[in-house]
Order: structure tokens, then sequence, then C-alpha cells
């Protein structure tokens, strides 16, 4: 398992910043576990649900540009 440490400080009110990277993909909601030595885990709960955008530059098809102009002439492309 690959891990990586980072430091951050905590402020006034108890936050601290988990890095961009670490979150992608995680839901809105995480698990804190303090253990009996005083150390914390923090766990994502779930991914957050799939967006349409997500989809984006994920799939490559070979179809002529003159296809888009036909809707129903396109979804048959698709479906070869």
């Amino acid at each position: 398992m690959d891990k990586e440490v980072v430091i951050k400080k905590i402020e006034k009110n108890g936050k601290i910043e988990i890095p961009e990277e670490w979150r992608k993909g995680w839901n809105d909601k995480v698990e804190l576990r303090k253990l009996p030595d005083g150390r914390v885990i923090i766990r994502p709960i779930g991914k957050r649900p799939m967006r349409l955008t997500d989809l984006f530059d994920s799939i490559e098809i070979d179809i002529p540009p003159e296809d888009f102009e036909d809707v129903h002439k396109l979804k048959r492309r698709l479906l070869e």
C-alpha cells in the first residue's frame, strides 16, 4: 500500500485541509475514529455519485462529423 504523509495545521475551530487529490471521488461524508493511543483515522464513506461530466473525454468514437447533424443517424452509428 502506497502511503503518503502530509503535515497540516489544525485551525482554531478544529478544521484541517485534506489534499484535493486525496478527496477526488469521495462523497461529502467521512468517518472519524479516535484510537485509544490518541491517533485519529479519517476514512471516506462511499463515493460521490457519478456525474455526466465524469464521462467527458473518456470515450473515443470514430464517427464522421456529418453524422452528428441527424440525431437518429448518430444513434444508429453509436449502436452499430
